[in-house]
C-alpha cells in the first residue's frame, strides 16, 4: 500500500474515533492537510512569477539565448534590465564568453575571454569557468583525481527570475553592469565600480550561434567618472572532434594553447601538450592542386580606415595569400571593405563572428593583432587588428631621448627587471636566487603568453617615420612631399605583421639578420624581394646616407619572407598522399637549419640574458658594425645643417628640438647591437637530428668581439662622436605650451650623452654578460679566447686611457677650458667606476649572482685604477686643470674607501 493511502486511511480511523470520544479533530485535520499533494494546495505561492507576466511589455530578441529588453522610449521601464532565457539544452555546454572595449581611449581592444558553462544551482544560474588546462579522460581512475584537484571557478551567479518551460530566465544586467570584464579606468583610478543607474545598454543582437551585448559602463569614483564602452559576446564553441589540433614545435613560432595530460605514459618526457593556435582551414575540393577553402578567413576593413590607406591595408592582408597558395589554397584570406551603404555597414566589429581591421585615434602610436582561440584545441575563432592614426602623424611626437619606454622597446622587458635587481643589490648588498628569479619571472611569463596584443612594432616605427620626415625636408627649405609609397609601404608592412599575429604567428627577431647590407640595398632598390626573412621581426625603415626618395623602390621589406612561407606551411599545410600527419610536420620542421628559416622570439630577446647578437628588435643585416656605421653617417648628415632645413623660418623652434632628439636616439642606440656581439653566442632551436644541425649555442669568434669593443671605444666612449654645433644646441628650445615640452629651458646635452653612455656601459657590464664571458672560457678548446680578464682590461683601457696611457701635458698646461680629461669622458669614467664598486660590495656568499673569481678581478681592476690615478696625480702635478683634478682626486678617494670596506666572498 502506498504511504499516502495508508496515511489517509489512518487519518480517517482517527477522525471517527475522535468523533465517538468527543475529542477535537484539529490535529487530525492538520495531518490530512499535511499529506495533501502540492498541486492540490490552492493557497500555496508558486516558486516563480508566471513567465508571461515577467516579460510583458518587453521586446523579444530570439537566437542562441533569447533576450527581452524594454522599449528605450518608455520612461517607466528599467532600461538596464536585460532578461535572458537560457535554453535547458545549453546548460552545461561549452561557450566562449569574450569581452572587448568598444568605446573609449582603448576602443577596439579584445579585452578578456573565458570558456564558460551555464549551471543551474537551486534558484541561481552560475556562469562557471571550468579548468580546461588539464586534459580529462572520462571513465579513467585518474580522471576522478583530476576532477577533485582542479576545481572550476565562476564569474557570476544570477538569480532565476522565472522559468519558461524548463528554461531558466535571468537578468543579464547584473552581469553586464558589473566589473566582471574589469575594463580599463578612463579616469586613472584603480578602485572603480560600474554604476548601473548611470550606465546605458546600447546594443543587443542575437543570432543562432552567438550573441552580442554592448553597454556604456559609468565608471564612477568620488570625483565623478567617465563611460567606457564594453561589449560582451557569447558564442558556441566548435564541437570537439570537428577540428584536429596541430602540435606546436619550438623551431617555428606559433602562439600556443598549453594543457597538461596526467594520463600520459610514465615514460613520456613531459605531461605538457602544446597546440599551435591556428584557424580551421580545409579545401573545398581536396583533389585540386589549388582549391578555395570551405570557410575562408575573412577580414573586414572598417569604414574608419582613411580611404587613402585602404589599398595598402588590403595589400598587407592579402600578401599572406602567397604563402597559402604554396600549400594549395587560393583565396584563403578574403578582404571586404565596409562602407556606410554596403552589406557590411551594420556589422559590429565586436561581433565575434567577424574579423576587423579598425582605425582609432587614441593619440598613441600602436597597432595590434590579438586573436581568440578555443582553449581546448587552439583553434582560432576571432581576430581583430587595431591601427592607431598617430602612427602616421610622426611629426606630432616628442621623442624621449633614451627614456624608459624607448629603452624597453629595444632591449626587452628584462631590462627593467635588471634595474630592480641592481637596486636591490645596492640597498641590501646581495640578492638571493629566489629573489632574482621572482623579479625575472614576470617578464618571461608575459612573453610566453604574448598574443599580439602587446606588439610594439608601430611605436618603434613612429620614430623611424620621423627620420623619413627629416630626409624629405633635407636639401630644401620648404620640404618635399613625402611619396605615398613610403607611408603606404610602412602601413602595409605593419598590417602584414599584425595579420601574421592573427594567423597564430609570434615574433621572429632573428629574421633581420638574414642578409648582408649589400644584399639588402640591392633588393631594396632593384627588386620587390624580401629584405628580411620575416615580416614578424621589427624591421626598420631602410634609409642610407645619400638616399633620394625618387630612387628608393622599397623603404621597408615589401613582402612576406621565406620564414613566413615556411611557418604557414607548418601550421596550415596538409600531408601528401600516403604521408601521415606526424611525418608531414616532422619533415617541415626539420628544415629549421636553413639560414633563411632561423627563428628566435620574445623570450630569446631579453637584453643581456639572451646571448645571440643577431636576435634583436630594430637591427638590420648580419653586419651589425656596418649597420651602426650606416645609421651614424645618416644621422650626422642630417645633424650637420639641421637649423637650415629642419624647420621653416616661421615655425616654432621646439620642432627643432624634437628632431634633434630623434636623431641622437638613432645615432646612439645602434651601439646596443654592437655591444651584443661581445660575449655573444649564436643560438639555434634546431634538433640534433635536423640536417647540418649546429650546436644549440655557438660562441662568436673572439676577433669579432674585439672589433666590436674597438668600435664602441671609437664611438660611444669618444667625445668626438658627440660633437654638435653650439649654434644648434642654443636653438633647441622646448615647447612652452601647457602639457608639453620640458621643465628645463636649455638643452641638457651632457645628461643626454651621459645617459646614452650609461646604457652602453650597462650593456657591457651587466652581470649576466660578464658571467657568460667567464663561463665561455671552458666551453671551447681554441687557443684564442675572449676572457673575462681581457674584457675588463679592454673596457678599462677604453674608458680610462687618460690615466692608463698618460699623454704629456701641453706646453702651457691644461686649462679649465681645455681640460686634461674632457667633461664627457669624466662623466663616463665616474659611471664605470661606480659600476665596478657596486660589484665589489656584493656579498657573493648569498647568491649565484657572479663567480667570486670575477669579483676578485673587478676588485683588482679597481685597485689598479686607483694606482693609475695616483700615479697620474703625482706625475702631472700642477699642470692638471681644476675639473680633472677634482674628478681624479675625489674618485681616487671613493675607490680607496670602497676597497677598504669589509666584504664576503664565500
Amino acid at each position: 500500500m502506498r504511504r499516502t493511502s495508508l496515511n489517509r486511511h489512518l487519518a480517517t480511523l482517527s477522525l471517527i474515533s475522535a468523533l465517538l470520544l468527543g475529542v477535537s479533530p484539529i490535529g487530525t485535520s492538520a495531518l490530512l492537510a499535511q499529506d495533501t499533494p502540492a498541486e492540490a494546495k490552492l493557497d500555496e505561492k508558486p516558486a516563480y512569477p508566471p513567465f508571461d507576466e515577467v516579460i510583458e511589455g518587453l521586446e523579444e530578441i530570439p537566437g542562441l539565448m533569447t533576450l527581452y529588453r524594454a522599449d528605450e522610449k518608455d520612461p517607466k521601464q528599467d532600461h538596464t534590465r536585460l532578461l535572458c532565457r537560457i535554453p535547458a539544452s545549453l546548460l552545461g555546454q561549452d561557450l566562449l564568453f569574450a569581452t572587448s572595449i568598444s568605446r573609449g581611449q582603448m576602443a577596439g581592444w579584445m579585452w578578456r575571454d573565458w570558456l564558460v558553462r551555464w549551471e543551474l544551482v537551486g534558484k541561481h544560474v552560475k556562469l562557471v569557468v571550468p579548468n580546461v588546462r588539464y586534459i580529462q579522460t572520462p571513465g579513467t581512475p585518474l580522471n576522478d583525481a583530476i576532477d577533485r584537484t582542479y576545481r572550476p571557478s565562476f564569474l557570476a551567479a544570477l538569480p532565476v527570475v522565472t522559468m519558461a518551460g524548463g528554461d531558466p530566465v535571468v537578468d543579464l544586467g547584473s552581469l553586464v553592469f558589473s566589473n566582471v570584464a574589469r575594463p580599463p579606468s578612463p579616469i586613472g583610478t584603480s578602485s572603480r565600480t560600474p554604476n548601473r543607474q548611470l550606465s546605458v545598454l546600447r546594443t543587443t543582437k542575437v543570432f543562432p550561434e552567438n550573441m552580442l551585448i554592448d553597454a556604456d559602463l559609468a565608471m564612477s569614483s568620488a570625483f565623478g567618472g567617465e563611460s567606457v564602452g564594453v561589449s560582451y559576446a557569447f558564442r558556441k564553441l566548435p564541437t570537439l572532434g570537428s577540428y584536429t589540433p596541430r602540435p606546436a614545435d619550438e623551431r617555428i613560432g606559433y602562439f600556443t594553447t598549453d594543457r597538461l595530460d596526467w594520463s600520459a605514459s610514465y615514460a613520456a618526457r613531459e605531461t605538457a601538450v602544446r597546440y599551435a593556435n591556428r584557424w580551421k582551414l580545409e579545401k573545398q575540393d581536396p583533389s585540386l592542386e589549388l582549391s578555395p577553402p570551405k570557410e575562408p578567413i575573412v577580414f573586414i576593413i572598417e569604414k574608419t580606415v582613411p580611404i587613402r590607406w585602404r589599398r595598402w591595408v588590403r595589400d598587407g592582408i592579402e600578401d599572406w595569400n602567397k604563402a597559402f597558395e604554396e600549400i594549395g589554397y587560393i583565396d584563403a584570406i578574403v578582404v571586404q571593405q565596409q562602407t556606410d551603404t554596403n552589406e557590411f555597414a551594420d556589422i559590429d566589429p565586436e561581433d565575434a563572428r567577424y574579423n576587423f581591421v579598425r582605425w582609432i585615434v587614441s593619440g598613441r602610436a600602436f597597432a595590434m593583432g590579438p586573436s581568440v582561440a578555443d582553449p581546448r584545441t587552439g583553434q582560432i575563432l576571432d581576430a581583430d587588428i587595431i591601427f592607431d592614426d598617430s602612427m602616421v602623424r610622426w611629426f606630432n611626437s616628442e621623442f624621449d631621448q633614451l627614456g624608459p619606454e624607448s629603452l624597453g622597446a629595444w632591449r626587452g622587458p628584462a631590462y627593467d627587471k635588471y634595474q630592480l635587481i641592481m637596486q636591490h643589490v645596492r640597498e641590501h648588498g646581495s640578492i638571493t636566487p629566489d629573489q632574482e628569479d621572482a623579479l625575472l619571472a614576470d617578464a618571461a611569463d608575459a612573453l610566453h603568453h604574448h598574443d599580439g596584443a602587446s606588439c610594439q612594432l608601430a611605436h618603434g616605427l613612429q620614430q623611424q617615420m620621423a627620420m623619413g620626415l627629416m630626409l624629405s625636408r633635407m636639401g630644401t627649405p620648404t620640404g618635399k612631399e613625402i611619396p605615398e609609397h613610403f607611408i603606404g609601404g610602412v602601413i602595409k608592412m605593419i598590417t602584414t605583421h599584425e595579420v601574421g599575429h592573427t594567423l597564430g604567428l609570434r615574433h621572429n627577431f632573428r629574421a633581420s639578420g638574414w642578409l648582408s647590407l649589400d644584399e639588402i640595398r640591392q633588393r631594396r632598390d632593384r627588386t620587390d624581394e624580401a629584405t628580411s626573412s620575416s615580416v614578424m621581426d621589427y624591421n626598420p625603415i631602410l634609409f642610407f646616407q645619400g638616399d633620394e626618395y625618387e630612387n628608393v623602390k622599397n623603404f621597408v621589406t615589401p613582402v612576406i619572407g621565406p620564414y613566413d612561407h615556411w611557418a604557414i606551411e607548418y601550421g596550415y599545410g596538409v600531408p601528401e598522399p600516403g604521408q601521415s600527419h606526424e611525418e608531414f610536420i616532422k619533415a617541415v620542421a626539420s628544415r629549421s637549419t636553413e639560414p633563411a628559416l632561423a627563428f628566435a622570439t620574445d623570450e630569446d630577446t631579453m637584453w643581456v640574458y639572451s646571448p645571440d647578437p643577431l636576435t634583436n628588435r630594430w637591427d638590420m643585416s648580419n653586419d651589425l658594425l656596418g649597420w651602426m656605421d650606416s645609421r651614424a653617417e645618416l644621422a650626422d648628415d642630417l645633424l650637420g645643417n639641421l637649423t637650415e632645413w629642419a624647420i621653416d623660418p616661421d615655425e616654432p623652434r621646439y620642432f627643432l628640438r624634437s628632431m634633434f632628439a630623434a636623431l641622437m636616439f638613432e645615432k646612439t642606440q645602434q651601439s646596443y647591437f654592437v655591444s651584443r656581439i661581445v660575449g655573444g653566442q649564436h643560438y639555434s632551436r634546431s634538433r640534433l637530428g635536423d640536417p647540418d644541425a649546429p650546436p644549440a649555442l655557438d660562441p662568436v669568434d673572439p676577433e669579432e668581439m674585439r672589433a666590436a669593443m674597438t668600435q664602441i671605444a671609437k664611438t660611444m666612449f669618444n667625445p668626438e662622436f658627440f660633437v654638435t654645433d653650439p649654434e644648434l644646441l642654443n636653438n633647441l628650445a622646448p615647447s612652452r605650451w601647457r602639457g608639453g615640452g620640458s621643465l628645463m629651458l636649455d638643452y641638457p646635452i651632457h645628461l643626454v650623452i651621459t645617459n646614452a653612455q650609461i646604457r652602453t656601459l650597462e650593456d657591457l657590464m651587466a652581470y649576466p654578460l660578464i658571467q657568460r664571458i667567464y663561463d665561455a672560457e671552458v666551453k671551447t678548446t681554441e687557443d684564442d679566447k675572449y676572457t673575462a680578464a681581457e674584457h675588463l682590461q679592454t673596457l678599462t683601457n677604453a674608458v680610462w686611457n687618460e690615466v692608463t696611457d698618460t699623454a704629456d701635458a701641453p706646453a702651457d698646461g691644461w686649462t679649465d677650458a681645455n681640460p686634461m680629461i674632457p667633461t664627457i669622458r669624466r662623466n663616463l669614467q665616474n659611471i664605470y667606476a661606480a659600476m665596478l664598486m657596486d660589484y665589489v660590495r656584493i656579498d657573493l656568499g648569498l647568491t649565484r649572482f657572479l663567480s667570486p673569481d670575477v669579483q676578485r678581478m673587478m676588485r683588482f681592476t679597481l685597485r689598479n685604477l686607483a694606482a693609475d690615478i695616483e700615479s697620474t696625480l703625482e706625475t702631472q702635478g700642477d699642470s692638471i686643470d681644476f675639473g680633472t683634478m677634482a674628478h681624479l682626486t675625489e674618485l681616487h678617494s671613493q675607490i680607496t674607501r670602497s676597497l677598504e670596506a669589509e666584504f664576503s666572498a664565500r
